[in-house]
């Protein structure tokens, strides 16, 4: 028997994916709307609906194409087919950074490690988690842990503000209540806990009050590796900027439809 999304329960959709009826429901209809499948006019082995399951529980379990194409019924090269189709798709659901200059954002990085060393210098590079890893910069906001923005995969041996300033520095609109932690030193459109004459960090009640609200980053980052292949992306080039994308709007979704 296949897995399909017509027989998943409720209970099975959640384990599954991570989302509820709901939420996949208007997932399928949004991406619906791009129509794929005016492109081309291919017959596709899946359904509609079956394929955003097959790339939202890629997303979550970072199965392989083998695995994937057993639980569906498919072949290997279906599989891959509707992923190199619909991750673009899904990313493109995150959207432009909202315009209240009022909200508090918060910065951070994290590092994701891959496999596709095929361009060590300019896309991966051994990182101080000891693998080839990305770094990649994530802006939400601190009232909701909704996603803002992301920046582009730099290699993992860059410092936050490098990466920061070579990709979100260059498209994200400025903001006045934009904070980072400390390795955002120097950066004018970040705001940084206070230091005194030697240097050091002001350890203060403001400071305790800032570590609070630049949690927040941390703990949406967590929120966001929940779905494995930011924890192993196995897919190479660009791939991983789009998994990404695809993992921040799936977070964005289960924020607007809870």
């Amino acid at each position: 028997m296949r897995l399909t999304l017509a027989r998943c329960t409720s209970v099975e959709l959640h384990a599954f994916t991570g989302l509820t009826g709901p939420q996949m429901q208007h997932l399928v209809e949004q991406l619906w709307e791009r129509r794929p499948d005016a492109d081309h006019g291919r017959n596709w082995a899946l359904p509609f609906p079956d394929r955003v399951l097959l790339l939202v529980l890629a997303y979550r379990t970072n199965l392989t194409m083998q695995q994937l194409a057993s639980l569906f019924g498919t072949t290997d090269s279906t599989v891959h087919r509707v992923i190199s189709r619909l991750a673009p798709l899904l990313g493109e659901l995150l959207g432009p950074p909202p315009g209240d200059r009022r909200e508090l954002w918060v910065v951070d990085g994290t590092l994701i490690p891959v496999h596709d060393h095929t361009h060590t210098h300019t896309h991966t590079a051994k990182s101080k988690n000891y693998r080839h890893s990305v770094n990649v910069q994530v802006v939400c906001r601190a009232r909701d842990r909704r996603i803002v923005a992301l920046g582009d995969a730099w290699p993992g041996n860059r410092n936050d503000i490098v990466v920061f300033r070579e990709t979100l520095g260059r498209t994200l609109p400025a903001h006045p209540r934009l904070a980072g932690d400390g390795g955002y030193r120097d950066c004018a459109q970040i705001r940084t806990p206070r230091r005194g004459p030697d240097g050091r960090i002001i350890k203060d009640r403001t400071y305790k009050r800032f570590r609070k609200r630049r949690a927040v980053a941390e703990h949406t980052i967590a929120r966001l590796k929940d779905h494995q292949i930011l924890r192993q992306c196995r897919r190479r080039g660009d791939a991983i900027n789009h998994a990404v994308a695809g993992v921040a709007a799936l977070h964005n979704l289960k924020i607007d439809i809870s």
